[in-house]
């Protein structure tokens, strides 16, 4: 482990907000601070939420703006007050956790006067973003052909001034390889890791699971890119009576998916449960007999491994980051992006196989376990020290 430093966190995602980035950078920073570094998070605050949110002795939080709908140019605005905001002067290291939205600002102006290296973590290319969306509403038009492509200039701009990229999978690593040609001796797959003590097997019941009934999740915003229509459409085709779907989260498209299960015939075996507040989460996940997320693309996939964690087997597809988080074969499978009735037969295979499903259950808590927080500190930990980042002088 390097000595301790002191780390500049920059993120606009963070709690209260929800979600993989927002996961990352908090487990991360409290990871790193029980490894004895000090970690300063910037970021934003989110209106009409409480922002109070626990950490490590070792962690400080300040946010320096709101949060604001317009993604862009709530990048660069945040970027911007981070510049001008921040004395960067007096950190180790400056870790921008996600690109290329908290690193904009932090290039070129940046080098000249901070001796600091900058570390960015890359939950996925905007290009994949981009290429993933299936336009089907003039929001969708706007993010494929406007606020992606803007994004993957500043993907660009962002990782050709960063000392190091941390790619969350190995897919990731390779687009910005072989996409954006940056130098692969400064690019290192770290995934994100998983609380395994507060995602575990538990023995207590969610109320939306009938215990009389094969159970199987979908848990993931509700929009284009998370394929649920095909989660939907892979039921349908499932002969297994006593089973039902169970679909949690909030989004734009939950109607148009209740009028597909109603046009499949399955609507009294789909339940939609809306939002499902976090600390309800190991509970759903032990609840369950089967974790089910067929997505257009997934910089990684964190729910896989909170899955996975309570002992959960899951069915991902084959696309960006996601054969990184899923095993194949060991903790869960993969099928191909449009293979509904791959995902139908990979469903009525584990359901129908207890064997190999107790044989998966126990092999994915194994992995979880083996991909806790801790570990995954310590290995951006060795990239906080492959830069040769000076360490805090000691008190005299």
């Amino acid at each position: 482990m390097s000595d301790a430093l002191r780390v500049c966190f920059v993120t606009k995602m963070y709690p209260p907000r929800t979600g993989g980035g927002a996961t990352y950078a908090y487990e991360l920073a409290n990871a790193l601070g029980e490894l004895g570094h000090e970690v300063d998070v910037y970021t934003q605050s989110v209106p009409g939420e409480d922002d109070d949110v626990s950490t490590h002795p070792n962690v400080t939080v300040t946010r320096i703006t709101k949060a604001r709908p317009l993604v862009v140019f709530s990048t660069l605005y945040f970027s911007c007050a981070c510049r001008f905001r921040i004395d960067f002067e007096q950190y180790d290291v400056i870790h921008g956790t996600l690109m290329p939205a908290s690193t904009i600002a932090l290039g070129p102006w940046l080098l000249d006067e901070v001796d600091a290296p900058l570390v960015l973590t890359s939950h996925g290319t905007s290009y994949d973003e981009a290429r993933s969306v299936d336009p089907q509403s003039p929001p969708d038009y706007l993010f494929k052909y406007v606020f992606h492509p803007i994004n993957v200039a500043m993907d660009a701009v962002a990782g050709r001034f960063a000392d190091h990229i941390i790619g969350v999978s190995d897919h990731t690593r390779e687009q910005l390889r072989d996409l954006y040609r940056f130098d692969e001796d400064d690019l290192t797959t770290v995934p994100p890791g998983i609380d395994a003590e507060r995602f575990r097997p538990t023995d207590e019941l969610h109320s939306a699971v009938d215990t009389d009934r094969e159970s199987i999740l979908v848990l993931s915003r509700l929009d284009p890119r998370k394929g649920i229509d095909k989660a939907i459409r892979a039921f349908a085709q499932l002969d297994r009576p006593d089973a039902e779907l169970l679909i949690a989260g909030t989004g734009r498209l939950e109607e148009s998916l209740r009028e597909l299960a109603a046009e499949l015939g399955v609507s009294d075996d789909v339940r939609f449960l809306g939002f499902v507040p976090d600390e309800e989460l190991p509970a759903l996940y032990s609840s369950v007999d089967l974790f089910v997320l067929p997505s257009e693309y997934e910089g990684f996939g964190i729910v896989f491994m909170e899955a996975m964690a309570c002992e959960t087997p899951v069915i991902g597809t084959d696309v960006g980051g996601i054969p990184t988080a899923v095993d194949t074969g060991e903790t869960g499978y993969l099928v191909p992006k449009d293979g509904v009735e791959e995902l139908a037969a990979r469903m009525a295979e584990l359901l129908g196989d207890r064997d190999e499903y107790d044989r998966m259950s126990h092999a994915s808590r194994a992995w979880a376990v083996d991909h806790d927080w801790a570990a995954i500190a310590e290995r951006v930990d060795q990239v906080y020290d492959s830069e040769s980042v000076p360490p805090i002088e000691p008190d005299v």
